[in-house]
């Protein structure tokens, strides 16, 4: 009997030891409930092991221990993954001890875990205290012990009478322990559900993650499909907020997201709920209301965003751009309803910033034929099939004789048909590959006039670039190594600058283009007129030619008018400053001869021919001018 309780004590001295090392050492360095689980069971196995190998044998191996209180706590406090790690590690141990009662030992071993299991769920519905949840379990615990009707005679009378006793103490001292401590369950659940809203929190602004509102609007989804109603979303992102970073730096970049949090949380009422999704990406899901209602209070939220912030010793204006979505009318599923929501506010962006845009199904079918378009165009390039050149014929307004020719790039899909420039050509921009295309121009055009020259035609071609490629350091180089690979002369090349384009700021720009002007090429400037500083552009550009928009050709009138007036004054202004002129989109022989008494210099337009391919130039323009 004094073995016997010397392993009753052994027993519960291993359970407490485990209970201490796992809450005070382990568990911190633990990083999920998954994690907890199979440790802590483990643990129990371990436990139940050594109680194993010390047990009183009460006759040809039937051993008897502690281990139904650590394999019942196992599967209690850490569910069937405890259970199943510590079945693992004591079921081989128990069937290599052997001996009479080997397999009637095993079954103790598999009847703890599925009572601990079975009293996890009832414990869960159940409002008492730790104490007398544990109290409870401890005696259910004791039908574990029942196996020993099972051993024979003589054992199963002294185990009857030896061993009943001390374990059922073991079992209601070891269960009230557990309970005092207060564990069990509820704090793998408290545990778990403490990691789970970390999961779902901003770290910064203290809101909700993107996380937290999938599963709010999956919900929600679930609820109208059940009860009907609808909500919305507004996705808000703040204008050009990178710039506050790289300008002023992370921290007051941080500060600003967590002010403008603070600041759209309460313009907001407690039925709406706030989440920070990304970077400076917000979104706002609202209960049903009529669609007035929700697009006014988007535009509160703008001016919420637009009111001038403080921080620290900066004051600082911004903006935001708004999308909105409707659920169920605009999806109906938490994916589709975030990526609507999120092509409206860039929609919202491309038209200027600062204002509201409802999704309509018309915008993302313009954004997949968007997407689409644009891997089309990568491999059209690497590829260098379905892209051509093309060729406007530029005309003296002295003589009409063929002095240039303007290159242009056509691209025909070989499913959609002709791709207009206007299209692909930002979406080229947007995707970075504005400067494979202007290489694709250069090159092919290098080529074509290397062969015109080689034909006797010494034709200036025009090529625009645009202020992506301006902006590369060493594209200057890049152009006249190319010149000279194919053996043109640089008096052949004229390059044009768009003045809609911001150069002025970019330094690079400027060194390019002085190069270029060095080495002889021209440089003209297109769309005069139409940009933001074009008088500031007619002083700092090292120009030799100005383009005259079309917009002031067509403005011509037979009859004296501003339109005449304005261009006029582009003429003389350009003449003043030594710059050769050419007008284009022009159209009519009005048109030309109103140009040609006023001086300007070259005339291009569909009055001397629409762009044509090589073929059709040559035998129309190049033979003609010969």
């Amino acid at each position: 009997m004094l073995d016997f309780f010397l392993v009753v004590l052994f027993g519960l001295l291993t359970f407490a030891a485990i209970v201490l090392f796992y809450h005070h050492y382990l568990w911190k360095r633990l990083r999920n409930p998954r994690e907890e689980q199979w440790a802590l069971g483990a643990l129990m196995g371990l436990g139940s092991l050594f109680v194993m190998l010390s047990a009183v044998d009460v006759g040809n191996g039937v051993l008897l221990d502690a281990r139904v209180l650590l394999m019942g706590f196992a599967a209690l406090l850490a569910g069937w993954r405890g259970a199943l790690a510590a079945l693992m590690i004591t079921l081989p141990a128990r069937l290599l001890i052997g001996g009479a009662g080997a397999y009637i030992g095993c079954l103790t071993l598999l009847m703890a875990p599925l009572i601990g299991l079975a009293w996890r769920q009832f414990e869960a519905r159940l409002s008492w205290g730790p104490s007398w949840r544990f109290l409870v379990f401890g005696a259910l615990l004791q039908l574990s012990l029942g196996t020993i009707m099972l051993f024979p005679e003589p054992q199963r009378t002294l185990a009857l009478r030896d061993a009943v006793l001390p374990l059922l103490i073991l079992n209601m001292i070891g269960a009230l322990l557990a309970g005092w401590m207060e564990l069990g369950i509820n704090q793998s659940v408290v545990r778990a559900e403490r990691w789970r809203r970390r999961a779902l929190t901003d770290d910064l602004t203290g809101l909700g993650n993107r996380l937290q509102l999938t599963e709010t609007i999956e919900r929600k989804l679930q609820e109208i499909k059940q009860q009907g109603g609808s909500f919305a979303l507004i996705s808000l992102d703040l204008d050009n907020f990178r710039h506050i970073n790289d300008t002023l730096g992370h921290k007051i970049g941080d500060a600003v997201l967590v002010a403008i949090a603070r600041r759209l949380s309460d313009s907001l009422t407690p039925q709406d709920m706030l989440v920070r999704v990304a970077g400076d990406q917000f979104v706002v899901m609202m209960p049903s209301a009529s669609a007035n209602e929700i697009i006014q209070h988007a535009r509160q939220l703008l001016s919420t965003a637009a009111a001038p912030l403080q921080i620290e010793h900066y004051v600082l204006l911004l903006t935001a751009s708004i999308g909105v979505v409707w659920s169920p009318q605009n999806g109906a599923e938490s994916r589709l309803l975030l990526q609507n929501a999120e092509i409206a506010m860039y929609r919202s962006k491309y038209r200027g910033r600062n204002q509201v845009t409802c999704f309509d199904d018309n915008m993302r079918t313009e954004l997949e034929r968007q997407t689409g378009l644009t891997q089309a165009l990568r491999l059209a390039l690497e590829s260098k099939r379905d892209l051509r050149l093309v060729f406007q014929p530029q005309f003296s307004l002295v003589d009409r004789h063929l002095t240039g020719a303007e290159v242009l790039l056509r691209w025909r899909h070989p499913q959609l048909g002709d791709i207009s420039p206007a299209e692909f050509v930002p979406l080229a921009e947007q995707a970075g590959l504005s400067g494979l295309l202007d290489r694709f121009v250069m090159e092919q055009a290098a080529i074509q006039q290397a062969a015109w020259v080689r034909a006797g035609f010494n034709l200036k071609l025009s090529i625009n670039l645009s202020v992506l490629s301006l902006r590369v350091t060493g594209l200057a180089k890049e152009i006249l190594a190319l010149l000279g690979k194919y053996g043109i002369s640089a008096q052949l090349m004229e390059v044009e600058v768009t003045e809609s384009v911001d150069l002025e700021g970019s330094s690079e720009a400027m060194a390019e283009i002085l190069q270029l002007r060095a080495a002889g090429v021209s440089i003209a400037l297109d769309d005069f007129g139409t940009g933001h500083s074009s008088l500031s552009y007619l002083q700092q550009l090292p120009l030799d030619i100005v383009k005259i928009d079309q917009s002031f050709v067509r403005r011509i009138q037979p009859a004296e008018g501003p339109g005449n007036s304005i261009l006029r004054a582009i003429i003389a202004l350009a003449k003043a400053l030594h710059l050769e002129i050419i007008a284009e989109g022009v159209e009519t022989e009005e048109q030309h001869n109103w140009l040609a008494a006023e001086g300007c210099d070259i005339a291009q337009g569909y009055l001397h021919g629409k762009p044509v391919d090589r073929l059709e130039f040559e035998q129309r323009y190049l033979r003609q001018s010969a």
